[in-house]
């Protein structure tokens, strides 16, 4: 009897076993984002043929998401509380242009343009965060003003003008390569890494999602809610510091346009990538796909010869496509 059950244990075992994997594998939050690159990556390489599956457009792919990674991994931190920033893009332009003019007078030297554009951008940040938490508006709301009021701020400050150059140290940050790829992405893989790190192996990320999921019952475990929400936008503002001066260096510009309409490429990437948009669940590793996800998208769509508008048409339907699949698995 004895060597019958260790018959039945181990002729159940591989069973159990790959039933255990296949739970774990569909349960994945970002494992549509991961059929979705898969399949997409096939038809546009089959629709273009050698020119997009390349190692230098995979390269010019990352290079172009980089931006958008920077400020998704502050995004996902806001909307794992069950917040939403849409105020980043306008942002960025506020940095751009404040510390554009500012080397371009020379009244910021380079070195410092870095600390500086990160600082101005987490006060930017900090400001959402106090009409979020301290005022009590929705934040859909406090950003949507935010995102009206820096736009019309920096379009005040620099009107139709732009600084057309910029010294080599930031244009090094967004045109250089590092052992085989740009700067720009080391940096955003970088963040991305510190962003993971910060969600799964902190008490921080561990407060973020008990926030999302239950405001009223951390507040009872004696979290300071309002203190932890507003963090996360200073966090996403700094980010947007960081992302402007990556962009001012990939266009060795500056201009009050900078930044405008990342604000859906953002939302849209850590939706897809598998962070909730009403909070108490968010993946990095979901948001680094979504990113790639859009960046393959937009280039695929543009070899295809598919216009400007057509791209806007199809990144709204994605949003609203993985926000109807986030409703189903709730």
């Amino acid at each position: 009897m004895s060597a019958g059950v260790e018959t039945t244990t181990e002729q159940d075992r591989p069973a159990g076993w790959l039933a255990a994997a296949w739970y774990k594998i569909t349960g994945l939050p970002f494992l549509n984002t991961l059929i979705a690159i898969v399949l997409l990556y096939a038809i546009i390489t089959f629709i273009t043929g050698d020119t997009f599956n390349t190692p230098q457009n995979q390269i010019t792919i990352m290079r172009a998401a980089a931006v958008f990674l920077i400020l998704a991994v502050g995004q996902t931190l806001v909307m794992n509380t069950g917040g939403i920033d849409i105020s980043t893009g306008s942002m960025v332009g506020v940095v751009a242009c404040l510390i554009g003019t500012g080397m371009a007078a020379g009244w910021i030297p380079a070195i410092l343009a870095i600390p500086a554009a990160i600082l101005l951008g987490a006060l930017l940040g900090a400001f959402n965060g106090f009409n979020v938490t301290v005022l009590g508006v929705p934040p859909l709301l406090a950003t949507l003003g935010t995102f009206v009021a820096y736009r019309g701020f920096a379009q005040h400050y620099m009107g139709a003008n732009m600084v057309s150059t910029m010294p080599d140290l930031i244009v090094g940050i967004g045109r250089n390569f590092f052992l085989g790829l740009p700067v720009a992405v080391w940096i955003a893989l970088l963040v991305a890494a510190m962003g993971w790190f910060l969600l799964a192996k902190t008490t921080y990320g561990r407060w973020l999602t008990a926030i999302g999921s239950n405001p009223r019952a951390a507040e009872a475990t004696r979290i300071n809610v309002k203190a932890v929400v507003a963090s996360t936008y200073v966090i996403q503002g700094a980010l947007a510091g960081l992302a402007a001066l990556v962009l001012m260096g990939r266009l060795a510009s500056a201009s009050s346009a900078m930044g405008e309409g990342l604000e859906l490429h953002i939302i849209a990437a850590v939706v897809l990538g598998g962070t909730f948009l009403f909070g108490g669940r968010s993946t990095m590793v979901g948001t680094v796909l979504g990113v790639y996800l859009i960046g393959m998208l937009e280039n695929g769509l543009i070899q295809t010869g598919a216009g400007f508008f057509i791209q806007r048409i199809i990144l709204g339907l994605l949003i609203i496509a993985a926000v109807a699949l986030q409703l189903r698995r709730r």
